[in-house]
């Protein structure tokens, strides 16, 4: 067995999730509590949504490359659906965030003087019914779309693609918070709750939500795969390369490209070199060889 499909591969991008959750959690959740404080609860869902972006941001820069930084039992779902986590790398990713969010709302509210309002416990504002409950978790359609977009597609930016990552989040929160205090995450919500030692009846909505919006995100994915999307956008992607190449030829005369991708790195993170070879065997691997050759006779 490779080294990168190795169950020490697999070992240290498990780890890299929960340490990467529980970072994600103590910042995002003690974030949020700072800045109301500091403002006498008028921040509103504004302050959450900042506090969670920017920690998501921060925390997913530092764990991208080793297991993509997920954090999210949603994201890990809608990644399995769509080919890029096989079972057994689910299970690891999933129980890993589960418990790295309940050691970060741990901490968070162990190391904070407002400890009993930490990591508040999500559940429907008043005069919010079910259905809507569950529309405003589906909101993590969102996040996980754009996951799949900026990461799973190899693309110039993708490199930055935690800032559109943290800001999907931001926009996420911004929205929901008002109401259902805005989990967008099954693992943030199940950790807050089993620190809090008290499950709210709303509990399951926080699970089926997000699980129902990464399906949707999951199936857009792969029918824009399916339609070849990423024909159309020659140019940008790293991968239309050749293809780009191609289409230049046919007006310019004759030319020949070879171009070869490497990814050993099954989180969904890709170097943007045309020509490259990334050995992070911490992943497993995927190899992309292209080569191109057109002739227009004159």
């Amino acid at each position: 067995m490779s080294s990168h499909g190795s169950a020490k591969g697999w070992a240290i991008q498990s780890i890299a999730e929960l340490i990467g959750t529980a970072m994600y959690m103590y910042l995002a959740i003690g974030g949020a509590d700072a800045v109301s404080r500091a403002t006498n609860g008028q921040s509103g869902g504004l302050g959450q949504a900042f506090a969670f972006g920017i920690a998501l941001i921060v925390t997913a820069w530092a764990f991208f490359r080793i297991s993509g930084a997920h954090f999210n039992p949603a994201i890990s779902f809608s990644s399995l659906i769509t080919g890029h986590l096989n079972i057994p790398r689910f299970i690891m990713y999933f129980i890993s965030q589960i418990l790295g969010a309940m050691l970060g709302v741990a901490l968070a509210r162990g190391t904070t003087p407002s400890s009993e309002n930490i990591g508040q416990v999500n559940e429907l504002a008043n005069g919010q019914g079910i259905a809507r409950g569950f529309f405003l978790e589906f909101l993590t359609a969102i996040l996980c779309f754009v996951y799949h977009i900026i990461v799973h597609e190899k693309n110039r930016s993708t490199f930055m693609s935690t800032f559109p990552y943290g800001l999907a989040i931001f926009s996420c929160h911004l929205f929901a918070s008002h109401y259902t205090n805005a989990a967008i995450n099954p693992a943030r919500a199940f950790g807050t709750s089993v620190v809090a030692r008290w499950f709210s009846r709303d509990h399951w909505i926080i699970w089926f939500g997000p699980l129902c919006g990464a399906i949707l995100a999951a199936g857009l994915h792969i029918l824009f795969r399916y339609m070849d999307f990423d024909y159309h956008s020659t140019g940008i992607d790293a991968e239309n390369q050749a293809r780009y190449q191609r289409a230049q030829a046919a007006v310019n005369g004759t030319q020949q490209t070879s171009t070869t991708y490497t990814n050993n790195n099954n989180s969904g993170y890709y170097d943007q070199s045309v020509n490259y070879s990334n050995n992070n065997n911490a992943h497993g691997g995927q190899h992309y060889s292209t080569t191109t050759t057109t002739t227009n006779s004159r």
